[in-house]
């Protein structure tokens, strides 16, 4: 990575430079993406190849870009693979594609660690600490993957890899590139925001003829073909007696995903969004709105409320309505009592899920309790892939059985559970990570007064409380990945401008 770019501590540019340099970095993200996704329609080992090579081109072109280009590679990927979804000859192919994002991340990743021992970083001495808990926490998961390659299926453990991994990846970019040039996100965000937002509502009305018309429909049709042959639906018809008929099925569900509302309000479509995935998409509105609620914006928080109520994820609308009730109280002279409130709304409602949870025989909270009593019979932990929604160990779950003896047969449904029992005392390291970024935010926006690090522990604390009982809080790419690549680029930002104060003093 080039180390010559945009010099510590810039002078202020018009609105209409940051506009540009913002249209720019967008325009380029979706281009090395689209291209990217090409690339490896030809050959997965051309892909990686040229997706490498984009990447690095982007690093040294323009560093200051990558946050977004990640953030357009998480949220909008899947279109172009859409595209392509009907010359895809298998569904090795159709993996391969649909994993472009994940080694784009890893190239910044693998960039950006490398440019960590540059002399530049030096000047930055806070973030000596973050880089080395980043390393101790990487070394930890790389053991993880290797017990789990040796433990179970290398398949299994290289999905979990990359979605364990994916949120530390993150941080670590955006720290470093916020660390050493300018980043400002203020445009892209609204922008990718309001893209989702419309192709939200678009979905929304239109349905299957507005997936039709770039092989949405094909793309959807292959993924529930690959559930039908592992048996998933099968598994339905005997657990709850679903018979499934087709694809409308499948898209329809229950307003807010549940059944309190089938007696009084219809049925909806259950949009998936550009990412093709209802919860990880609820999650990218979510965090999108809450970051530009705290910088005063609230046309599209309001107008992507709607569209978390249909899509019926309930830790992502809860995270949205925990920002819009802490935006509302807060004032610089109120922080702590500010970030008090957050906490305590994390809490009453992860104790209030676990409470219902225990009296009706969830699905989420018979996975944690899995996870937590196989974590005590074997603290060192089994691996990565074994045990998760994902993996290959869980398909043969029995709920009937799992809701007789209180506890699922292997973690499922809890990213906390799951964690727990593939990394055992390593997930602490993993925890002990995001209380130490929690408590540093909280510290910043003492000190600062600035709302960035408000949205930095209200992500933080209720995407982790959601994980109590949710597997995608921590594991999807656009729910902890996403918040916390933002959160690096706030404190990247502060460690910066403190720098520059300090070499001009």
């Amino acid at each position: 990575m080039s180390v010559a770019g945009t010099p510590l501590g810039l002078p202020a540019r018009g609105l209409s430079a940051a506009s540009a340099e913002a249209l720019l970095h967008v325009c380029t993200a979706l281009i090395v993406v689209t291209l990217s996704v090409s690339a490896f329609a030809v050959w997965t080992s051309f892909g990686i190849a040229a997706t490498f090579l984009l990447t690095l081109i982007m690093a040294n072109a323009m560093p200051a870009g990558i946050p977004v280009m990640i953030i357009c590679a998480f949220l909008y990927q899947n279109l172009v693979v859409a595209w392509f979804t009907p010359y895809i000859p298998n569904n090795d192919t159709f993996d391969a594609l649909r994993g472009t994002n994940f080694i784009i991340l890893m190239s910044a990743y693998g960039i950006f660690f490398v440019a960590s021992f540059q002399h530049r970083v030096r000047a930055l001495t806070e973030l000596r600490f973050w880089l080395l808990l980043s390393v101790v926490l990487c070394a930890t998961i790389c053991f993880y993957f290797a017990l789990g390659v040796v433990h179970g299926g290398p398949k299994d453990a290289v999905v979990y890899f990359r979605n364990t991994i994916t949120p530390l990846a993150c941080f670590h970019i955006a720290l470093l590139a916020a660390g050493l040039y300018p980043v400002d996100l203020r445009k892209s965000m609204l922008w990718l925001g309001a893209g989702a937002v419309v192709y939200g509502y678009v979905e929304l009305i239109f349905t299957m003829d507005f997936l039709g018309l770039f092989h949405g429909d094909l793309y959807i049709e292959r993924s529930i073909a690959r559930q039908i042959e592992t048996g998933v639906w099968e598994q339905a018809l005997k657990e709850t007696g679903f018979v499934f008929r087709g694809l409308q099925d499948v898209m329809t569900t229950t307003f807010f995903n549940t059944p309190f509302f089938n007696d009084i309000l219809p049925s909806v479509f259950r949009i998936g969004g550009p990412n093709f995935h209802p919860i990880s998409y609820a999650y990218a509105l979510g965090i999108i709105s809450a970051w530009l609620l705290f910088r005063g914006r609230w046309v599209l928080p309001v107008a992507a409320l709607p569209l978390l109520l249909v899509i019926g994820s309930k830790g992502a609308t809860f995270m949205l309505l925990v920002a819009i009730a802490v935006r509302i109280i807060y004032t610089p002279s109120r922080a702590g009592l500010t970030v008090m409130v957050a906490l305590v709304l994390a809490l009453v409602w992860t104790i209030a899920a676990i409470g219902y949870g225990v009296t009706h025989g969830d699905y989420h909270v018979l996975g944690l309790i899995a996870g937590m009593r196989d974590f005590l019979a074997n603290p060192l932990g089994q691996g990565l892939g074994l045990g998760g929604n994902l993996s290959s160990t869980s398909l043969n779950l029995n709920w009937s059985n799992a809701q007789a003896e209180g506890a699922a047969s292997v973690p499922v449904e809890s990213a906390v559970g799951v964690m727990l029992y593939q990394m055992g005392v390593g997930s602490l390291v993993f925890f002990g990570f995001l209380a130490a970024l929690a408590a540093t935010a909280r510290r910043q926006l003492i000190e600062t007064g600035d709302p960035d690090f408000l949205f930095a522990f209200v992500g933080i604390v209720t995407i982790s409380a959601n994980a109590v009982l949710q597997e995608e809080a921590f594991y999807s790419p656009l729910a902890l990945g996403f918040c916390l690549l933002l959160v690096g680029v706030t404190l990247g930002t502060r460690w910066r401008e403190a720098a520059a104060a300090r070499s001009q003093g």
